[in-house]
């Protein structure tokens, strides 16, 4: 089968590789309909994660179930479904509490061995492990360039804005709005803030964050915290979403919260360890969440908010490409030519 291939660092390659096949009787082979590039993806791109050459790259994908292990019990053959971008075990301590992202045999899609071995879904197939777990059937009413964002993006961003505490009337600032940051902007406005705002330096994204109802804020041109102050009489964001992992948009973060407001931060961050005003929080009393989301929680939710139409993440897509051209969409997203780019087989 055709699969993009990690080969070395800023070198992604379609290559022909074995199909996969099911390892256990509680597994599931999807054939791929659609998959995208997400920025994690460039942290490997980049070379910042461990993985070995060959490696199938992808975590955002559906598809159709194509066959089944004998312990399967909730798909069926043909059924459109939509994975998380890693797969829980379901039994483990955490995941017996229903909080799949720490479950102690976590595997990430597309990630190499290093995460877990699964292959990547930017590919014409993938292998599901515990996939009564880890797919979930998509609806009738639901595009497959709906449910894409659902495993991963979108998911993160409903995450980040339901940690954040946000309030009816509530102003809510968003740090970075890239793919992530503009599902939080959708996301963030469930919960019925009376105002939005999306801090970034690019002009198509502020654009698109300005489309999806936020005001937006050019960092390039604005302090973003004295801008901030300023919209809302000084007093400062009630809930800051911060959606990058620089540490330098933490700070940001950090400065464009009121006093006893929260920031939830799920942006991947871009160091270890750094320097945090532990003081200035305790000062101003406020809340730092941080991580990265549940996705299993919130599959069936965003899927129905989907099928409803109160969300529509499918706006965000710039570029519709084939996988057999991976490799110039790699470069057109890296050079930020392109705002989110889906492949299919």
């Amino acid at each position: 089968m055709k699969a993009v291939t990690y080969c070395d660092v800023g070198d992604f390659r379609v290559a022909e590789v074995p199909r996969p096949q099911l390892d256990g009787s509680r597994d599931a082979l999807v054939r791929i309909s659609l998959s995208s590039i997400c920025g994690s993806d460039l942290h490997i791109y980049h070379g910042h994660v461990p993985i070995e050459a060959g490696a199938v790259i992808g975590h955002e994908f559906v598809g159709v179930v194509e066959e089944v292990g004998p312990e399967v019990r909730s798909l069926r053959l043909g059924e459109r479904v939509v994975a998380p971008f890693y797969a829980a075990c379901g039994h483990c301590h955490y995941c017996r509490r229903s909080w799949w992202s720490q479950c102690e045999q976590k595997a990430t899609f597309g990630h190499g061995t290093y995460f877990g071995g699964l292959g990547g879904g930017q590919a014409e197939y993938v292998t599901v492990p515990d996939a009564d777990l880890n797919l979930a059937p998509i609806p009738a009413q639901v595009s497959d360039e709906q449910a894409i964002f659902v495993g991963d993006i979108l998911a993160t961003g409903f995450f980040a804005a339901e940690r954040a505490e946000i309030r009816a009337g509530d102003t809510v600032a968003v740090v970075g709005v890239g793919p992530v940051g503009l599902m939080a902007v959708i996301c963030a406005q469930l919960f019925g803030p009376a105002r939005v705002f999306a801090i970034d330096m690019v002009d198509s994204r502020l654009r698109l964050a300005e489309e999806l109802g936020a005001q937006p804020v050019d960092s390039r041109a604005l302090n973003s915290q004295v801008e901030i102050q300023r919209l809302t009489g000084g007093a400062g964001a009630d809930s800051v979403l911060e959606c990058v992992g620089q540490l330098s948009a933490i700070d940001t973060a950090l400065q464009c919260v009121r006093g006893g407001g929260t920031v939830s931060t799920v942006g991947v961050p871009s160091a270890v360890s750094g320097d945090f005003p532990y003081l200035d929080v305790w000062m101003r009393d406020l809340t730092y969440r941080a991580g990265w989301a549940n996705v299993h929680a919130y599959l069936r939710p965003l899927l129905d908010l989907v099928a409803s139409g109160r969300l529509q993440p499918e706006r965000i897509i710039s570029h519709r490409m084939l996988l057999d051209d991976a490799r110039e969409a790699y470069q057109m997203f890296e050079a930020r030519e392109a705002t989110k780019i889906v492949l299919r087989p």
